[in-house]
């Protein structure tokens, strides 16, 4: 259990080239990301974007890091908001999404996305929100419609530590990136809540959009597909990437193609993290896990009246 920061405000750590200038927090300050102000800045907290394991595996630890949703932003100075632009990083990742699930002949103008829309739950009344749904508007495209869900990380454990290593940079006299990535022994990432969090609803909006006639993809850092995979992969799941898919588990993780240079840590999707399968088939294995086990209704007991029982 270790982990180093890895970015921060968008600058990674892992060069010393350029130093990394702290910024004063509760003010508003461009995110790197999307068309809008950092979220973390404003409410205070130290803008950690990514944070790296002690294997070198990246983590996300900022909701927008990935691929940010919102389609609107509060304007500086104002209570008003605005819609909101999607940015060159946004785009690029999109187009790697579409680039990897679409089959033919397509160019970016073809691939149209809606942020953050509603999904009514009939049952309830009530509606969940799609991170995107994207299209496919290219004559004759095989594929079209598309659920696109993002999970690139998740929270850590210990983040107090966290938070905390970066304000004692920040005010050093000369902060350097080599005291700002300095490993960090108590945090770790923690893959359960990360997937737990999303697991409602993917299973009901994988749902109404399966029955709709669509396809849904779930683009995961590493880390989480590394900890879904093994629960499906028992069962021998087909590969249906050139037939009529209903699923795609589609990993994200570090770009290492080129040496580092100043900036964002670049992401790519992971070519050898990548599941096209039947919809269902997958939920029900995700279900179907574990057997009888007896074992469980044997051993010590204790009695309501305070006797211990032994079965």
């Amino acid at each position: 259990m270790a982990v180093s920061v890895a970015e921060y405000l968008g600058q990674r750590t892992d060069i010393d080239t350029v130093n990394i200038t702290p910024v004063k927090l509760r003010q508003a300050v461009p995110c790197p990301f999307m068309d809008g102000k950092c979220s973390k800045v404003s409410k205070g907290l130290q803008p950690v974007c990514s944070v790296r394991k002690r294997n070198g595996t990246m983590w996300i630890v900022c909701e927008h890091r990935l691929c940010a949703t919102p389609k609107t932003k509060e304007i500086i100075n104002s209570k008003k908001r605005e819609p909101s632009l999607l940015t060159e990083h946004q785009t690029d990742i999109l187009w790697k999404i579409a680039s990897t699930v679409y089959r033919g002949d397509f160019e970016k103008k073809n691939i149209v996305v809606n942020r953050e829309a509603p999904i009514p739950i009939e049952e309830t009344g009530g509606s969940y929100k799609a991170d995107y749904i994207m299209r496919n508007l290219a004559p004759a495209a095989k594929i079209d419609e598309i659920l696109l869900e993002m999970q690139g990380g998740g929270e850590t454990s210990s983040t107090k530590s966290i938070s905390d290593h970066v304000a004692n940079w920040a005010v050093l006299e000369e902060p350097t990136n080599e005291f700002l990535r300095q490993q960090l022994a108590k945090p770790n990432s923690i893959e359960t809540n990360a997937w737990r969090r999303q697991q409602e609803q993917f299973l009901v909006k994988g749902n109404i959009v399966n029955q709709t006639g669509g396809k849904i993809v779930f683009a995961i850092g590493e880390l989480i597909y590394d900890y879904l995979y093994p629960r499906v992969s028992r069962a021998n799941l087909r590969d249906l990437r050139k037939h009529n898919w209903t699923l795609c588990l589609l990993g994200i993780k570090e770009d290492k193609t080129s040496p580092p240079i100043s900036g964002p840590i670049p992401l790519v999707v992971d070519k050898e993290r990548l599941l096209f399968t039947n919809y269902s088939t997958f939920v029900r294995t995700l279900t179907d896990q574990g057997g009888p086990e007896p074992s469980i209704f044997e051993g010590n007991f204790i009695s309501l009246e305070g006797k211990n029982i032994k079965i």
